[in-house]
């Protein structure tokens, strides 16, 4: 085999387990001999080279022998035998407290292997290192460097499971945690992920997790780093073909909109209203008919992302929507006669607020009765508690339409509910502030 530089009895011990796994089928042994053969094979690894027992001269097993029994003994957690997985995941704990780095980099690497396997790794990962992650990795600037070198080369394929795992270690790296500077250098590993220079390809296979790694975006927007990038490939690549999207990835879509928009200031703020006022036309109906289909969902957002924004760049409104406010700037334009444009946001307004409040009137009775219901079985009252979270879901995004809706026709001056001034999103009720 090739030479490794390591000494020879790191050598075979890498050899070791890999015959403990082949040996039994080869000596002609039962199934259960061979799982002894290799659960015995994986705790002697355990014991001689990550608990200091044994007879090993050299101590600890080096890195480059820990990655590939780390390799090894990943895909062993396939085994069917509950005891073989237990002694598996035992001696593959006791590595990451031994070489975190060393053990944690093989794993990530097994994320390119077969999806068996990956998946395996992903779980372990999930379970084992990213509830420790701040303490096994923050010791030493080399590990969390590798991690994170090995975790940029998988985002770009990584799945939604796995970019939510990958982005748990990186949150809880030291060298990330550096104000605005860390917030900037996470960002660029998702925008790098996403690659905001290609084309976005709306029927492509790709665009769920596009549309995830844009989301998670907002908390970097939290501590500090420019949403600029991100809302410009989002106003100038995405938000142009919403309407080949699926009914779910719209609403996703416009979900990360209304949650980025709180962080942008300046000409990003132009680029995005004037890509997303069109769109919040076509949402916000002419009339209500008994046919008028509204989503509150997708109305809220918009209404949401518009009075942030606009409230930022107000002397801009009046071309684009006949709002205006004289800020004394060339772009207020207020020579210009923008009347028509105003009364046609102004009526589709008070026909979004009307819709509002009688849904809210309608869904205050489904309220009342749910109240009143009696569930007799376990079943029923799970039914019962699932049927008054959407209730009260829908309700809260109905009276924020509402009051979004009635603030912006406000005259002669709109009042923007903005930064201070925000509600909460209705499905992030639960966090305070304005930046939903």
């Amino acid at each position: 085999g090739t030479d490794l530089g390591l000494c020879q009895n790191h050598l075979e011990l890498c050899l070791e387990l890999r015959k403990g796994i082949l040996a039994g089928f080869q000596l002609g042994l039962s199934v259960q001999e061979v799982v002894r053969s290799r659960v015995d094979s994986i705790e002697s690894f355990r014991l001689a080279h990550l608990c200091r027992r044994g007879g090993c001269s050299g101590g600890f097993a080096p890195a480059t022998v820990v990655s590939k029994l780390v390799g090894v003994l990943a895909q062993l957690l396939l085994s069917e035998n509950e005891k073989e997985v237990a002694v598996v995941n035992e001696a593959l704990c006791a590595a990451l407290e031994k070489d975190v780095q060393a053990t944690t980099t093989a794993m990530l690497e097994l994320m390119t292997a077969e999806a068996s396997v990956r998946d395996k790794a992903v779980a372990f990962l999930s379970r084992e290192l990213c509830p420790r992650a701040d303490k096994l990795l923050n010791n030493s600037d080399e590990a969390q460097n590798a991690v994170a070198t090995q975790i940029k080369k998988l985002m770009g394929t990584a799945n939604a499971g796995e970019y939510s795992m990958c982005m748990k270690i990186l949150f809880s790296l030291q060298i990330f945690k550096s104000g605005e500077t860390g917030a900037n250098e996470l960002l660029n590993i998702v925008m790098n992920a996403i690659d905001l220079t290609a084309d976005f390809d709306a029927a492509g296979d790709s665009v769920d997790r596009v549309l995830m790694m844009l989301g998670s975006a907002r908390l970097m927007f939290k501590h500090g780093a420019s949403p600029n990038k991100i809302m410009s490939f989002i106003s100038k690549k995405v938000l142009p073909k919403y309407d080949e999207l699926n009914a779910t990835q719209q609403t996703n879509l416009l979900k990360v909109v209304a949650e980025i928009s709180p962080f942008l200031r300046g000409h990003p703020c132009r680029e995005f209203l004037t890509a997303v006022y069109p769109l919040m036309l076509t949402l916000l109906p002419e009339e209500a008919t008994a046919e008028t289909k509204i989503s509150y969902t997708a109305i809220e957002c918009v209404l949401y992302a518009f009075h942030q924004t606009a409230s930022r760049v107000p002397g801009f409104l009046h071309s684009l929507c006949g709002i205006k406010i004289n800020t004394g700037q060339p772009e207020n334009k207020i020579d210009e006669d923008h009347t028509a444009k105003l009364a046609d946001l102004h009526k589709r307004l008070e026909v979004a607020k009307k819709l509002s409040n009688e849904f809210v009137e309608k869904l205050q009775q489904v309220q009342k009765k749910l109240n009143e219901t009696k569930p007799d079985t376990e079943e029923a009252k799970k039914d019962l508690s699932t049927k008054k979270d959407a209730c009260n879901a829908s309700l809260r995004t109905c009276r924020h339409v509402s009051t979004l809706a009635e603030a912006l026709k406000r005259t002669p001056t709109p009042t923007f509910l903005a930064d201070g001034s925000a509600r909460t999103l209705s499905w992030r009720d639960n966090i305070k502030g304005g930046g939903g």
